[in-house]
Parts: C-alpha cells; structure tokens; sequence
C-alpha cells in the first residue's frame, strides 16, 4: 500500500481538491471523453454507444477512485480496482492496444490535475506537491494493475488461439476433416501455399563454449515469429526446418518471404512450394519433402523451388529400373574423382571446353584427354550432341541413389 506520509486533507483555493472533484465529477468526464477522442486516434474510431456506456462509467469510477485518493492520501488497492482490472479485460478482448489503454489513463490524470491546479494559490504549494505526488502513486498502481489483467487475457486468447490453429493444422496434414467452427471464427481459403523449409546452421551452434541447443531455438523462434506475421499462416518446425501452410495461392510474394525469414533466422533458408486445396494438403506436404530431398541431393543453392523448377531431378530422383541402369553407366567413375568433377564442370559449362579448363586450372588439352577418358569408360561421350541428355539423366539418377 503506498501512502502519503502525514497527509493532511489537501486544499485548492481553500477547497478540499476531493470535494473539487465531486463536485465537477460529471463536466471532468466529459472533459476525459473529448480528449480521449481527440488525442488518442483509437477511441476516435470507437462507437458512441461505447464511449458513452462503457467507457464512461469506467472514466467516472477512475476519477472517483482519483478524488477518495486525495481525501485519504491512500492508493487504492484490492477490490478497490476491480473495475479497472474488469476493464482491461475486456479491452484485451476487444483487441485494444495496450499503449491505447495506458494512455487514457494518464490522460484522466492529467485532466485532474490540470483542472485542480488553477485553483491553487502561493501559500499552498504544499498542497500541489502532495496532489502531484499522489497522482504518481495512483498512476504507478494503475499501470501495473491494467496492465497485468490485459496481458493475462491477452496470453488466454493467444493460448486458445494456438491451440485452435495447431487443432487445425494438425487435422489438415493428417487429410482429416476440420471443425471450423472450433477455430475462433477460423475459415479455410480456396487453397493454401504448402511450404517446405530448411534452415542451415547458425554460425553460434558450433561455437565452442555455446549452447547450440539454445542458439538453434532461437533460430526457430525466429522464423516462427517472421511466418506468424502472416495473416491465416500455420506452421509445425524443428530446428532444420518443417512445414507451413499459407493461405493462397497468390497471398505473398516467396521470393521475398525467403529473404526475409533468412535475415531473421542470420541463416540460409531454402523454400520447396506446391498449391493445394484444404483436402490435398498431405499430398502437398510429400511433394514439398520431395522437392527439399531433391535440392539437398543435388547440392542445389538456397532459394525457393517449385516442381518445374526440379522436373529432372524429381522424377529421375524415382525408384525404378530405368534410373538404376542409367546411374550403372556412370559407376565406372565412382572411384575416379577427377574425371567425375572434370565431367561436372564440362556440362555445367555447356559444354565450353576453355572454360572448364580455366575452372579447374588445367590446360584445355587436358580437358579433352579426360572427356576422351569419360567416353572409354562409361560408352557416353560427352562431346556428341546425341549423347548429351542420356549423360545429363544418368549423372542426375548417380546422384539420386
């Protein structure tokens, strides 16, 4: 309890300030009200039926509580301030802003003060330090009090809304039917963008004396907190990566929505992303999964992926006899590392010789004798054109295995 040390009744003009307040309770209300809405842009959009039922009452109980403090020099505290704990939670629910809610209160306040404080004549100085302290003291108990019952329904809503959202994101990979009415008003789009991510290692979770398990968390938090911010987003990660199901199809640009989850996580992202209606989510997610197995085989750089970006790889990335007889017809290479990375580069070159050979800083005619090597070994000569995609589909079905 915070009280005011010896207080003695305070005066204004020779008047009780408590009195002052009572006595002009009814135009210090109004007064709160209209500077509520000029000067807080929140309650300027707030229905009147609001401002002059609910708001209102609360203004009043607010300043009654303001002029009993000036009378006792006593902070009100328990049941005393159940009304703006009441208050408060029902702001939360309303999905007021906090900072909104905090100010109205200090501006309720300064209303009081400036309306006791032309009363006041030289000899009561003491009087208008006491009254500004005890404003303080009030404020000081108010905020926290507000503010504790906002952030616990706050943190109710936020709870219940994870829990609906995850209810929901669950049921929809599991290819279960979903209960929108449990989802707080929640309601499926058209389709939803599935993604698939991986994220790389941050520099700190192989740092000695580092906790990599917090720095990978953090990484997580990160990412999550960047995916959150799109409206109707849903997402189960790990610390390499995971799901997340958007609304869409054309809700946000990836490209950027990559970029941006890389500077928050300080790590390279790569997004794999298929389109789906609400019942094909499953299917979606194991193309996703695909798709990533495929970037990761291939050693493909970061970036966003889409199945025509990896229509090669994917379907020779497939089990079957095809793609093992044409993985056998490069196996005579699998212990000869310089004529594979020489056969690399060759046709990641499109096939300029002079290139490769400034790549790997050997002579050009060194470039042929092992492209000449390659042709005796496996029976697919990289220099003929009509060799080129059988060479091409039998290193993508190597790597694939």
């Amino acid at each position: 309890m915070i009280v005011v040390t010896d207080h003695n009744e305070l005066r204004a003009g020779g008047v009780p300030v408590h009195e002052i307040l009572r006595t002009d309770l009814g135009r210090l209300v109004d007064d709160v009200l209209r500077r509520l809405v000029a000067d807080i842009p929140l309650y300027a959009q707030l229905p009147d039926e609001e401002l002059q039922g609910d708001i209102r009452r609360i203004t009043e109980r607010t300043l009654r509580a303001f002029a009993e403090t000036f009378r006792t020099g006593v902070v009100p505290t328990g049941e005393a301030l159940d009304p703006l704990r009441e208050s408060a939670t029902r702001r939360a629910e309303e999905g007021v802003p906090l900072e909104a809610l905090l100010a109205a209160y200090h501006l309720g306040g300064r209303v009081c003060a400036d309306h006791v404080a032309a009363r006041f004549q030289p000899d009561e100085l003491g009087d208008a330090i006491a009254l500004n302290r005890l404003i303080l003291d009030f404020l000081q108990r108010v905020t926290a009090v507000v503010s504790a019952s906002y952030f616990e329904e706050r943190q109710s809503i936020v709870g219940e809304d994870q829990a609906s959202r995850q209810s929901v994101f669950a049921a929809l990979l599991e290819g279960r039917p979903v209960d929108e009415s449990a989802g707080r008003g929640l309601r499926l789009p058209a389709q939803y963008v599935v993604l698939g991510l991986t994220a790389g290692s941050h520099p700190d979770e192989s740092r000695p004396g580092v906790d990599s398990a917090i720095v990978a968390r953090r990484k997580l938090r990160r990412i999550r907190v960047e995916l959150d911010r799109i409206p109707g987003s849903m997402s189960g990660l790990g610390p390499d990566g995971g799901i997340a199901l958007l609304p869409g199809p054309h809700s946000i640009e990836l490209g950027g929505l990559r970029d941006r989850l890389s500077r928050a996580a300080g790590v390279d992202i790569t997004l794999a992303t298929t389109s789906v209606v609400p019942g094909e989510v499953p299917a979606g997610v194991a193309l996703v999964r695909d798709l990533l197995d495929v970037v990761r085989v291939h050693a493909r750089p970061p970036g966003v992926y889409e199945l025509d970006d990896l229509l090669l790889e994917y379907q020779l990335g497939r089990p079957g006899p095809a793609r093992d007889r044409l993985a056998e017809m490069l196996m005579p290479l699998a212990d000869r590392d310089v004529l594979m990375a020489t056969l690399r580069s060759y046709l990641g070159n499109a096939r300029n010789r002079r290139q490769t050979a400034a790549d790997l800083h050997v002579h050009a005619n060194t470039v042929d004798y092992r492209l000449r090597q390659v042709g005796r070994l496996t029976g697919l000569d990289p220099v003929r054109d009509d060799q080129l995609p059988r060479i091409v589909a039998a290193l993508v079905a190597f790597d694939a295995q």
